[in-house]
């Protein structure tokens, strides 16, 4: 008789882990990912639903350029932090809540406002999204599967 559950051999791991959102992804990323705030270098990060979690009148805000607002969720290893970015061109898929991206940190800029000790500091940091990528992660490749790119 042949014992119905075999154990896994390493000729049979998947390919690809694919996510079944945005968030799983991120979460990942958190625990195992790349995390560090360097100046342009990209981060993982989720677009946020603006409207649920801030109440703005749209998830996303499109300029009349194209250029796209959004706020996200970046990688970090306390589970993710929120700024606020954009895309630096109108080109690209539009973006949509639980979207992942890349992040790219330009500059840090204080926030000028009173309370300064409450900001968590990394909301100061100032940057771009610019791809949009597959949440999932090619065990033959160290690089992200590209969808869109906004430069």
């Amino acid at each position: 008789m042949v014992w119905p559950f075999t154990k896994k051999t390493p000729s049979q791991l998947p390919d690809k882990l694919v996510f079944k959102s945005g968030e799983a992804f991120l979460e990942y990323q958190c625990k195992y990912g790349h995390t560090k705030i360097v100046p342009r270098q990209g981060i993982v990060a989720v677009v946020l639903d603006s409207q649920k979690e801030f109440g703005t009148r749209a998830p996303t805000k499109i300029e009349p350029d194209g250029v796209q607002i959004v706020m996200l969720k970046v990688a970090s290893e306390d589970g993710g932090f929120v700024v606020p970015s954009r895309t630096p061109t109108g080109n690209g898929d539009r973006l949509k809540p639980d979207d992942v991206v890349i992040w790219v940190p330009i500059e840090h800029a204080m926030p000028a406002v009173d309370a300064v000790d409450e900001i968590d500091p990394r909301f100061g940091w100032v940057g771009f999204v610019v791809a949009k990528v597959q949440p999932e992660i090619d065990m033959n490749d160290p690089n992200f599967t590209i969808i869109s790119r906004y430069d």
